[in-house]
């Protein structure tokens, strides 16, 4: 399920039958909503590096830097169960030559570690890697963007001469919201989380939306 799959769910959701909602938008809608799901539930890569000994351990060939975080070191390889270092057995340093992983206890030259990190998910027209039971979530966060921007346009396009087109814009701008409000709920509790203790940072939809009238609206530690 590439970018276009999800481009059909959200439209699917939204239900834009005016056709205030561009591609550009929906699409805009789309990559927030990845950008936030990988904040909460990015992907998680293994890689397995190979010592030169000592302390310090080079970042992983798939390191995002400003984004990737470590989930996991294990080292020796191969143990059952596996030998994964406690949290307060490792951190990142920053080095004159870059960023590395050191650890408490030395490594010798030639050993391999295996190492957890995150990695942002990617979705494009001909990848996907968000998994297939995350995905209505995703596509419902970024249906919530465009709802509350769809409650917000409905809100201002009234005519205050027109008592019964004000009160018709209000329900719709309330039916809207809601509408928004459902669907976050719903990617909360797919992905199991909890909207009080999750921090992530949200973004909001800018739609060159139009009126009816067609007209436009006036040392790092563990990390």
């Amino acid at each position: 399920m590439a970018l276009a799959d999800f481009q059909k769910l959200v439209e699917y959701l939204v239900r834009d039958d005016a056709d205030r909602i561009s591609n550009d938008e929906r699409d805009d809608a789309l990559a927030i909503a990845v950008d936030r799901y990988n904040k909460d539930r990015p992907k998680i890569a293994v890689e397995d590096l190979t010592a030169a000994g000592g302390h310090t351990l080079a970042l992983p060939d798939g390191w995002q830097a400003g984004f990737s975080r470590i989930a996991s070191i294990e080292t020796p390889v191969g143990n059952i169960p596996p030998t994964v270092l406690e949290n307060d057995a490792w951190w990142l340093y920053q080095a004159p030559a870059g960023e590395v992983i050191q650890l408490l206890v030395a490594l010798g030259a030639g050993e391999t570690v295996r190492v957890g990190y995150t990695q942002r998910h990617v979705l494009t027209a001909g990848e996907d890697t968000i998994p297939q039971g995350d995905r209505e979530p995703v596509a419902s966060w970024a249906a919530a963007h465009l709802m509350e921007q769809l409650a917000s346009l409905y809100a201002g396009d009234v005519d205050p001469t027109i008592g019964a087109a004000q009160i018709g814009g209000q329900d719709r701008s309330q039916s809207y919201a809601q509408r928004a409000r459902t669907y976050r709920k719903r990617y909360f509790d797919e992905l199991g989380l909890d909207p009080k203790r999750n921090t992530a940072a949200g973004a909001v939809v800018d739609l060159d939306l139009k009126d009816s009238r067609k007209q436009p609206f006036l040392t790092h530690r563990n990390r």
